[in-house]
């Protein structure tokens, strides 16, 4: 366990993390650390807990403002366990990949990071500190605001709320917001008193609330879970009106408020603070930073919609890009770091080539800007193709990778930002995720046909054979998603194959909490209410991998 000094005395605010705190844009904790500290607040950092001790979490002073737990960029749950539910005994995020305390034995019980990293903080917060506030956040709390499915369990749960304890969720991104919580109860605020976009809470009494949208109550999913498909569709639907959300849990409920809005000024003033890219007083990299020590953020949200990603409910669907002056001012800044030697190992967001299609409507009720047809109001790729044309040029610069992911849709429709790519920014492979080539499962996933893909592998080809340095096409493929079927399966590998291409990158479906595709597993229905087939047989979606991939 690691404890991190700022300054003398209390801390206005503690985290709690339980991987090595990492100074870096890509990692929640160096961002709302940062922010919180240009507005004034100091932060302390209390790293990998030995949680099953109360007393771990006690060895900084009480916070003055509150406890903040940042359980990571990834779930807990989707770290620790495979798609087969089986348990990693590695934590990539961690010096070493140690998943374990040193000196005590490989079981779940002394793991660094506990499952449900949120609730377990929370909880041993609470034993010790009962009337000091506890924020949590991150894709973990986010995406289990209300009732969801437990793969793990195979059951409903209702809101992390209550089983944490916390006082205040933050949904998002959450710089804003933590910044907000920060400001009023530094002046004197209850905790149960603010009212802050971009959060949730349990409340009691609704009475003041105007026109918000009831999901159905906790009770009624437990012994209904196929109406789990109309709770997702319902905040969606919210979503798009901005409306305040409410779930009724016995005789309370859990409030949603809209989210908070970014502009282009905020973006760039948090990927422009000034991080020093390592982990504070450790020698050394883990491997998640390692990954990204290098890499470069320059937009978020993500407009594709596909109904397995929790990036559109978690960043938003709007992309909001950086400005090229504040992308260049980061760059020039990797220059100053001990390991740098030239390589920028990715420059995007969630679809790299997204920067720059901000689009100007403030309410939408699409649920995708590219499925089932891309929108008219949806800008092309150019921006980035100049961007990336612009960081070429930066003295110094070796190489860019986009190891963040590209939409092969989008690079149909510019195919001389695809030849760029090509030339200058892949190395043996190129790889895109189809998914599948069944149309009846891609239209489940909100991904393009299966004709579409077929367009950009011709395209594909056709600048492949002018280049000298030849490029393999690699596509990322799911197995077992709800709604495929055995004969589903075959064709994958019929078709992959008949284009010569291999078929070993496929992955397990894993329904994750908060999204469409683990609600159409749950409920075995489309998202207009159709009934689909789903196999929940692990055995035998395994066999499907290995029919696909051998």
């Amino acid at each position: 366990m690691e404890v991190v000094r700022q300054v003398d005395g209390k801390f206005d605010v503690i985290f709690l993390l339980p991987y090595p705190f990492s100074d870096h844009p890509s990692f929640p904790e160096g961002i709302l650390k940062k922010y919180l500290e240009l507005n004034g607040f100091s932060v302390g950092i209390i790293e990998t807990p030995f949680w099953q001790k109360a007393e771990s979490f006690s060895i900084l002073e009480k916070p003055n403002l509150f406890f903040a737990i940042i359980s990571g960029p990834v779930d807990s749950v989707v770290l620790n366990y495979t798609s087969t539910k089986k348990r990693r005994n590695e934590d990539l995020y961690q010096l070493n990949n140690e998943a374990f305390f040193a000196g005590y034995p490989p079981s779940i019980k002394y793991k660094k990071r506990p499952d449900m990293v949120s609730i377990v903080f929370a909880n041993k917060v609470r034993e010790l500190y009962k009337n000091t506030p506890v924020i949590i956040g991150g894709v973990e709390a986010s995406q289990r605001t209300f009732s969801h499915y437990d793969f793990q369990k195979e059951k409903i749960k209702r809101s992390i709320l209550f089983d944490s304890r916390a006082d205040i969720l933050v949904n998002g991104m959450g710089e804003k917001q933590i910044l907000e919580i920060a400001k009023k109860i530094s002046l004197g605020m209850v905790v149960d008193e603010i009212e802050i976009a971009g959060t949730s809470k349990i409340v009691k009494d609704i009475s003041r609330i105007n026109s918000p949208l009831f999901l159905p109550e906790h009770p009624e999913l437990e012994k209904n879970p196929q109406n789990l498909i109309k709770l997702e569709k319902m905040l969606i639907e919210a979503k798009s009106k901005n409306r305040i959300v409410l779930q009724k849990v016995d005789n309370r409920y859990v409030i949603k408020y809209p989210a908070i809005k970014y502009k282009k000024e905020d973006i760039d003033l948090i990927y422009g603070m000034d991080y020093k890219r390592i982990h504070l007083n450790k020698k050394g990299y883990s491997h998640a930073l390692n990954m990204n020590l290098f890499s470069i953020t320059c937009h978020r949200g993500c407009g594709g919609g596909c109904s397995f990603c929790s990036i559109s409910s978690h960043e938003g669907k709007k992309v909001i890009s950086r400005s090229v002056e504040s992308i260049l001012k980061e760059i020039d800044s990797l220059k100053k770091h001990p390991k740098w030697r030239g390589v920028i190992s990715d420059v995007g967001g969630a679809s790299a080539e997204s920067y720059g299609t901000d689009c100007e409507i403030k309410l939408c009720n699409k649920v995708s800007c590219m499925s089932p047809q891309r929108c008219q109001q949806l800008k092309g790729t150019k921006s980035y193709r100049e961007l990336l044309k612009t960081i070429r040029k930066v003295e110094g610069i070796k190489n860019i990778g986009i190891g963040s992911g590209l939409r092969y849709d989008l690079l149909l429709k510019d195919p001389q930002l695809l030849e760029d790519v090509m030339l200058y920014h892949t190395g043996k492979f190129l790889r895109v995720a189809p998914e599948h080539t069944e149309d009846s499962v891609l239209t489940l996933m909100r991904k393009p046909s299966y004709d579409v893909f077929l367009e950009f592998y011709k395209l594909f080809n056709s600048i492949n054979k002018n280049l000298k340095r030849k490029i393999e096409l690699f596509p990322y493929l799911i197995i077992g998603f709800p709604g495929e079927t055995d004969k589903d399966a075959y064709e994958m590998k019929r078709k992959f194959r008949s284009l010569k291409l291999p078929t070993t990158d496929a992955q397990i479906f894993t329904p994750t909490p908060g999204t469409i595709a683990t609600a159409l597993y749950v409920s075995e229905l489309s998202s207009d209410n159709k009934k689909i087939f789903v196999e929940k047989d692990i055995k035998k979606i395994q066999r499907r991998k290995l029919i696909l991939t051998k």
